[in-house]
C-alpha cells in the first residue's frame, strides 16, 4: 500500500503555505532530495492557487482542496482533489518560453512548470471533484541530498553608490504570501526614482509565479524610467526556474552583487 498522509483546507490562499509544508514534509519523509522537493512544492503551490483563483474565485463559490501524499517505493505521488467547476488545467497550451516579455500572456505558467518540474501529472473528474495527480519517481538523481537555504524574513535595502541600489529580500520563500510585501519594498525604491536596482537573490531558495510577477513588473518600471533591474546570486533551484521559463534570457544575471554592480556602473557612464 506504501505510506500516506492527507490534508485538507479551505479553498483561500492564506492556506495555501500549509499545504506546501505539509507536502514538503512527506516529501522528506519519502527520501526525496531538496531538488525535487522543491519541484513538488512549487508544483503543489500552482496547483493549489490555480484552483483557488480560477476556479473557486472566479466562480463566486467556497470549496475545499484535499491533498494526499503517497510514497510506494517507486514513487511520490501528490493527488490534489477539489470541488470548483470541472476544469483539465493540463489541457491549457504551453506558453512559450522563448518568446519576448512583450508578447507573453500573463497565464499559464504555473501548469508549464507542473509539466516541466514533475516526472508525471494526469487529471480526471470524479465524483464531483477534480483530481490532478503528480508525481516525482524515485530515482538516483531525486533521491541525493542537498543543503537548504538559510533563512529570513524581511527585505534590506542599501546604497551601492552612484544612484544604484542593492535590494536584498531575505526570505526563503518568494511565493504568494510574500509576494506583496516584496512588491511593496521594490514600488518604494522605484517611487523613489531609484531605477537602478541590483536584487540579491541568495537567501532566496523558493520562488513561485507570484514572486516572478514582482520582479517582471519591477524590471519592466526601472526600464521606462530608463533605468534597469539585475540580478544577482540565484540558488541553483531558483536559477532553475528563470531558465525554464526563459527569464533567464530577459533579466541580466551574475553570480555576485560586485560583479552586477561593475556591470551597472559601466551601464550608467
Amino acid at each position: 500500500m506504501g505510506e500516506e498522509h492527507r490534508i485538507v483546507i479551505p479553498g483561500i490562499q492564506d492556506r495555501v503555505p500549509d499545504v506546501c509544508d505539509f507536502v514538503v514534509a512527506a516529501a522528506r519523509r519519502a527520501g526525496l532530495n531538496e531538488r525535487a522537493i522543491y519541484h513538488c512544492q512549487m508544483a503543489v503551490d500552482e496547483a493549489c492557487t490555480n484552483v483557488i483563483e480560477h476556479g473557486f474565485d472566479s466562480a463566486g463559490v467556497a470549496g475545499q482542496i484535499e491533498v494526499l501524499c503517497r510514497d510506494d517505493g517507486e514513487s511520490y505521488t501528490v493527488r490534489i482533489a477539489d470541488n470548483s467547476p470541472p476544469f483539465n488545467p493540463l489541457l491549457r497550451d504551453d506558453p512559450d518560453p522563448d518568446a519576448p516579455l512583450t508578447d507573453r500572456e500573463p497565464g499559464g505558467w504555473g501548469i508549464y512548470f507542473i509539466k516541466k518540474m514533475m516526472d508525471a501529472a494526469s487529471y480526471h473528474y470524479e465524483e464531483g471533484r477534480n483530481v490532478l495527480v503528480i508525481a516525482k519517481f524515485k530515482t538516483p538523481s531525486n533521491l541525493l541530498q542537498a543543503e537548504k537555504p538559510p533563512a529570513g524574513t524581511e527585505t534590506q535595502v542599501r546604497e551601492l553608490g552612484s544612484h544604484i541600489w542593492a535590494i536584498t529580500p531575505t526570505q526563503t520563500r518568494l511565493e504568494s504570501n510574500t509576494a506583496p510585501a516584496f512588491q511593496t519594498a521594490m514600488d518604494a525604491q522605484l517611487d523613489a526614482r531609484r531605477h537602478w536596482l541590483i536584487v540579491d537573490m541568495s537567501h532566496v531558495g523558493y520562488i513561485s509565479t507570484s514572486g516572478l510577477k514582482v520582479l517582471v513588473g519591477a524590471w519592466r518600471r526601472s526600464r521606462d524610467l530608463g533605468g534597469n533591474v539585475v540580478l544577482a546570486g540565484l540558488t541553483p533551484h531558483v536559477l532553475e526556474v528563470f531558465e525554464t521559463v526563459g527569464f533567464d534570457q530577459i533579466f541580466e544575471i551574475f553570480e555576485s552583487v560586485p560583479e552586477a554592480l561593475e556591470h551597472m556602473s559601466s551601464q550608467m557612464a
